[in-house]
């Protein structure tokens, strides 16, 4: 179905309404899941809105520093709403990177959010290399496997520009979880070879599927055991099966001053020049070469221009019930 940006925006606001967010962080949260939608990440809109607002009374209070030393901090967030925590920890790493050049940022105990990119673009905006990554449970096996032992990793990172940042947003697995969790709430198949049983085997059954399969083979396997590790044990944070629900999954925020407080230029320029050639390369077929997150801008361009965005009738009827006051149903 086609469903009208306004109205989805109005019965996301009622759902937090109902789910007791607070009225001055409801609008920015509503924003964030959208924007996912918008941009054509689907299983990280408002299909994860509606799953995660079920969450969003158990915050238990603001975001908090526990332990930092220069540079680096970590953050309990006392299970806030993902896109408030997620907030609080891009400020923590601005601020250490205004002040030292660099702001490395560990989160555990917190709701969920959607697209990483949000997150790696607002740090991009002030100038800085924007980093960010999170663990999940251990979902997630290598080309071939049958043992599900890392998380599905997901990475983004921001590149700042003259004029905006370019954003990178993927999952180091050939489809996220949520591609799961929305094929077993839908009983739709999940794409080919993306996923496999307990025998390691491909399937596109979402209730025989055990294991993500990570992109790549073992080179993605390898970037994949860095964000955990960059995820987790640089944190102290619970890894592998230890990460057993959402409280224990690790988060990380990373802002890099390329200036050294001031005594270097000229890192925008530089990307730009190199944004600029990439631009100018061509295809084999005489297309231009598409940079990261671009294809997502020109989707949420284009939904935002004509006011509508395609949703499933499944998901559209779910966030009617989220409205309403119902987060049990499916």
């Amino acid at each position: 179905m086609r469903a009208s940006i306004g109205s989805l925006r109005e019965l996301m606001g009622a759902a937090c309404q109902a789910a007791s967010v607070p009225k001055d962080k409801a609008a920015f949260v509503v924003e964030h899941y959208l924007a996912g939608e918008l941009r054509g990440r689907t299983s990280h809109g408002i299909a994860k809105f509606c799953f995660e607002s079920r969450f969003f009374p158990q915050r238990e209070g603001s975001p908090q520093i526990v332990r930092e030393q220069g540079a680096l901090a970590v953050i309990d967030a006392r299970r806030e709403i993902g896109p408030i925590s997620a907030a609080y920890a891009v400020d923590v790493a601005v601020g250490k990177a205004a002040d030292l050049g660099a702001g490395i940022v560990g989160m555990i105990n917190t709701q969920r959010y959607g697209i990483l990119a949000q997150w790696s673009e607002r740090i991009a905006e002030h100038g800085y290399l924007g980093i960010v990554m999170n663990t999940s449970r251990a979902e997630a096996t290598v080309h071939c496997g049958r043992t599900p032992v890392l998380g599905v990793n997901p990475l983004s990172f921001a590149i700042p520009t003259l004029d905006e940042p370019i954003v990178a947003d993927m999952s180091t697995t050939l489809a996220p979880m949520g591609v799961l969790w929305e094929a077993r709430r839908t009983g739709g198949p999940l794409p080919p070879g993306c996923f496999v049983d307990e025998h390691g085997n491909p399937t596109d059954d979402p209730d025989a599927a055990t294991s993500a399969v990570v992109f790549g083979e073992h080179r993605g396997f390898a970037l994949s055991l860095l964000l955990q590790i960059l995820t987790g044990s640089l944190f102290a944070f619970p890894m592998g099966a230890a990460v057993n629900s959402t409280w224990s999954t690790g988060y990380a925020f990373l802002a890099l001053d390329p200036s050294f407080g001031g005594q270097v230029t000229g890192f925008s320029e530089h990307n730009t020049h190199l944004v600029d050639a990439i631009r100018s390369a061509v295809t084999r077929d005489g297309a231009p070469v598409r940079l990261p997150g671009q294809a997502s801008k020109e989707r949420a361009d284009h939904a935002l221009a004509t006011g509508t965005v395609e949703l499933d009738d499944a998901v559209f009827r779910r966030l009617q019930a989220r409205a309403a006051g119902d987060f049990a149903s499916e």
